[in-house]
């Protein structure tokens, strides 16, 4: 994970937190193998509850399962995946599992890889293998899926799309 996308994740998510902050909130991490770097690192110290879930196991990962699929027991504060969403033909599945496993007034923040942004792993740090699914963003067809959100705002950097949605 780039450094930019870390600093929008904690910028944002610290913007949303800033008046909860004797509030204790959970929070899911979808894609949470840790292959270069993190976003856990920089929410994981505010939260009472923190649970990572991704395909594969591996470092940062609590259970392995599909994002696109998951219906957890609990709902969360925060829901955070960040360079996932262009690994995966399911990524609008991952943004209405979330929005069902998000409490009230959550935020759901989200970084990936936007148009123009050359082909990258998932799966570790080597170059895209042929059977590996790769598609970039597309700004629009995000703000799309993120329509059943009360709000939400996309952020296109060059390369990075970024976004955050709350319920």
């Amino acid at each position: 994970m780039h450094n930019e996308a870390k600093k929008y994740v904690f910028d944002t998510f610290n913007n949303w937190f800033k008046d909860k902050k004797n509030t204790p909130i959970s929070v899911l991490e979808i894609g949470s193998f840790n292959i270069n770097g993190s976003v856990r690192e920089v929410i994981q110290p505010f939260a009472k509850n923190y649970f990572g879930i991704d395909m594969q196991d591996g470092e940062g990962v609590d259970l392995v399962a599909d994002g696109a699929l998951y219906e957890s027991p609990e709902t969360y504060d925060v829901i955070v995946t960040a360079e996932t969403f262009e690994h995966t033909p399911n990524w609008k599945n991952i943004i209405n599992k979330s929005y069902i496993n998000l409490k009230p007034n959550g935020i759901f923040i989200a970084t990936m890889a936007g148009e123009g942004r050359a082909p990258h792993s998932a799966i570790d740090t080597n170059p895209i293998r042929d059977w590996e699914y790769y598609e970039n963003v597309d700004a629009l067809k995000l703000k799309q899926a993120l329509i059943q959100f009360r709000i939400s705002d996309i952020n296109v950097l060059g390369t990075d799309l970024r976004c955050f949605a709350i319920k």
